[in-house]
């Protein structure tokens, strides 16, 4: 089955604009899309039915939070009935070709592995302070790891779930998304009980970063 996209939204055409295109050009081996949109603004919903070709899911009739929208992202992603599917934030601008299969693949031959992201520019302070993201996570104490099966690279690590770019495999999204404050934190550390869960990036520590944050500011709540 075609590994389906979700693009999850929450009303700012300047940025989606930019990241569907991105997503049609460099993401490789998926199939159709759809779009989850946590705006709660009908014009808006409007828009992107105009803009795209893909169907459009509310998350409700106002605006609702990261952790409720993720919920229904979660939902939507159980019903496609696929063994994966690639979440994309609207905010995130893809730099470089990636094929999913290949992603796909790896998280088949590794089933420990939580996800595959696409590893993002420096963005916060400690980011840029650090020289990127990984380095900013090192200096927290946390471990990453080069790994290679011979033909792909990918960086494994216990230190966070990410909504970044990335591929998730069905037996993470069929874990429940907790309610309240910090969603995606408690994700993770409710996925790391497992002593020998990981996540990871795609590709080398060297490798530029495959998606740009285009979100200048962080629009969303309830993370």
């Amino acid at each position: 089955m075609p590994i389906p996209i979700i693009v999850l939204t929450n009303g700012r055409p300047e940025c989606i604009s930019k990241t569907i295109p991105s997503v049609v050009e460099h993401l490789h081996g998926a199939g159709a899309g759809l779009i989850v949109d946590d705006s709660g603004d009908d014009v808006y919903r409007g828009w992107l039915s105009e803009q795209y070709a893909a169907p459009v899911i509310p998350v409700s009739d106002g605006p609702c939070g990261y952790w409720r929208a993720m919920r229904r992202v979660w939902e939507v992603a159980r019903d496609t009935g696929a063994d994966f599917y690639w979440l994309h934030e609207d905010d995130f601008v893809l730099q470089a070709d990636v094929d999913v299969e290949d992603l796909a693949g790896v998280l088949d031959a590794h089933p420990y592995l939580t996800q595959i992201a696409l590893l993002r520019q420096p963005w916060f302070a400690n980011e840029h302070a650090a020289g990127g993201l990984i380095p900013a996570l090192e200096q927290q104490g946390q471990t990453f790891t080069e790994t290679t099966d011979g033909v792909h690279t990918w960086i494994e690590h216990r230190a966070c779930f990410t909504g970044n770019p990335t591929l998730i495999p069905r037996r993470t999204f069929e874990r429940d998304w907790p309610e309240g404050d910090w969603s995606e934190s408690r994700f993770g550390r409710l996925l790391f009980r497992d002593p020998a869960a990981r996540g990871a990036y795609w590709g080398r520590r060297t490798d530029p970063p495959r998606v740009e944050h285009i979100g200048h500011e962080r629009t969303g709540t309830d993370y």
